[in-house]
């Protein structure tokens, strides 16, 4: 299977999205040059990668502007089929969520029908192949911390402080 790649430019640096038939597959956080995007984008499972120009309906210019600070609503067709149907079910859920809102783990779990299952949730949240289009970096611990992140603790503080977002990690409401 060949995968198309596309890098670009964002305030934070390159990003680079990957997938096929115009889906999103995967999301590459800013790095510091077009060629480390596009290198970690290539990782994997010897699948055939190919650098493309086009940018997946205009999605790249979407994550760019998320990434200068302003509130975005990815409305973009995504490949979530490397996730378990508990996985998709999980992602579907913190797609969500939105900008600038956090939500704790449990909440999650209990959203999609798994009382109790907070721990499942996050490690669900760690396999998520597409972050800020599904924010994980919003879903925290019952008790304000901010509990793991894929990409790194450092990029989930980062993308909390860029939607406004500050501890103690709290919904709107007012509860954990």
């Amino acid at each position: 299977m060949t995968i198309l790649v596309y890098a670009f430019n964002t305030a934070m640096g390159w990003c680079a999205v990957s997938g096929t038939d115009g889906r999103i597959a995967e999301l590459r956080l800013p790095v510091s040059s077009r060629e480390l995007a596009l290198l970690e984008a290539r990782e994997g499972n010897g699948t055939q990668y190919v650098e493309t120009d086009y940018d997946f309906s205009g999605q790249a210019d979407s994550i760019a502007e998320y990434f200068t600070g302003k509130s975005v609503k990815f409305d973009c067709d995504l490949d979530l089929s490397k996730g378990s149907d508990f996985d998709r079910r999980v992602w579907s859920a913190v797609r969500d969520i939105s900008y600038g809102e956090v939500v704790s783990y449990g909440d999650v779990a209990v959203s999609v029908g798994v009382p109790g299952g907070a721990r499942a949730v996050g490690q669900s949240l760690g396999r998520n192949p597409v972050p800020v289009i599904v924010p994980c970096h919003r879903i925290v611990r019952a008790n304000g911390e901010l509990g793991g992140f894929g990409c790194g603790v450092d990029w989930k503080v980062r993308l909390l402080n860029l939607e406004h977002i500050q501890p103690p990690y709290r919904r709107r409401d007012g509860e954990s």
